[in-house]
């Protein structure tokens, strides 16, 4: 078997390569892809400085079983799934990091799964509370779901935070309350202020910016939060003795891998594809959190339930063999969603 495959061959350069493919090992399952996400800010990253070369990206595909590895339960082939798998027409994944999709949700849709989940962690580390205001930092892909997500657990009001105004816009058609430039900085203080308690309960910070933290910090109010979950390589600087102190603060980082992937998983090889150093195994006791398994199975819920939208969130989609042209761009791109094609 055969298959065609994204691969980062040297810092900025992506290829379509040919590679063969073996059955499934025991425990994995073959997907023959229909569609895969391109998610911008991360694969922004690997594309300037990958671990090691050839890398293979990608984590959010979907498609059809086409094989079925010995021991692996609860999948047959023909099943239609959601995984978090590189980019391919015919994938190999282990089948704990694959889900079935509910009827009534396309694959265009279930394909955010994963980013999505990213989203769906930022916003339990919030802790809303029914009525608490909620600003969200960053507008883009992933912050566009996780305002979403934000307005379903009971926030109130959503605020959302960018530097472009059609993202602001459509921020606001999905359910934010307000939205500010981020230029904007006395209108989002002023808006802030007036507020109970004079600032936000919580800040989800989804921009990059590492001007952002310090902001959010000024921004929350007295014992609130504020959840640091976007990618930024150059870091952070925060003042952790001034104004975080005096008020009381919480910081929390949402990586997505820093939690269990399931409450059962005593130890698990890391996906080929993902860097050794970003995966985190283990089982974890009195968790509550949640996991990224059960995250990523909730976000295909809510999809189904109509719950949150991301068919807006689509930029772009192109077929298989314009994927390396995509990514050329993709430095210089503002897309949100671009998918890649792998059938006709």
């Amino acid at each position: 078997m055969r298959s065609s495959v994204i691969a980062f061959t040297a810092p900025g350069r992506a290829e379509l390569l040919d590679r063969a493919i073996e059955p499934p090992e025991p425990g994995r399952i073959l997907i023959e892809a229909e569609l895969s996400l391109i998610s911008a800010g991360t694969e922004r990253t690997l594309l300037k400085q990958a671990p090691d070369y050839p890398f293979f990206p990608g984590y959010s595909l979907v498609g059809h079983v086409a094989a079925v590895g010995e021991g692996v339960t609860g999948f047959a082939v023909g099943d239609r799934v959601a995984a978090s798998a590189s980019h391919g027409s015919l994938v190999a994944c282990d089948a704990d990091l694959a889900f079935p999709i509910p009827d009534g949700v396309s694959s265009q849709d279930a394909a955010f799964f994963t980013v999505g989940a990213t989203a769906l962690y930022a916003v339990r580390l919030a802790q809303i509370a029914m009525g608490d205001p909620v600003l969200v930092a960053g507008q883009g892909l992933i912050g566009l779901i996780a305002t979403q997500i934000a307005r379903c657990a009971g926030a109130v009001p959503v605020i959302g935070v960018d530097l472009d105004r059609k993202r602001l816009d459509l921020a606001l058609a999905l359910g934010a309350d307000f939205v500010f430039e981020a230029g904007d900085e006395q209108g989002l203080a002023g808006a802030a202020a007036a507020l109970a308690g004079g600032g936000v309960a919580a800040t989800i910070e989804l921009s990059g910016a590492p001007v952002m933290i310090d902001r959010a910090i000024g921004l929350t109010r007295r014992r609130g939060r504020v959840v640091a979950a976007s990618l930024n390589p150059a870091g952070y600087k925060v003042d952790l003795y001034g104004e975080a102190w005096m008020k009381g603060l919480s910081l929390v980082g949402a990586y997505f891998n820093s939690r269990p992937w399931r409450l059962d998983t005593v130890e698990m090889a890391p996906p080929t594809n993902w860097p050794l150093r970003s995966y985190r195994g283990g089982r974890f006791e009195g968790n509550d959190i949640g996991t990224s398994a059960g995250d990523s199975a909730l976000l295909l819920d809510l999809l189904a339930h109509g719950r949150i939208k991301v068919a807006p969130l689509v930029s772009e989609a192109v077929d298989a063999k314009e994927a390396p042209a995509l990514f050329d761009r993709l430095p210089r791109s503002e897309f949100l969603g671009a998918l890649i094609r792998w059938k006709p």
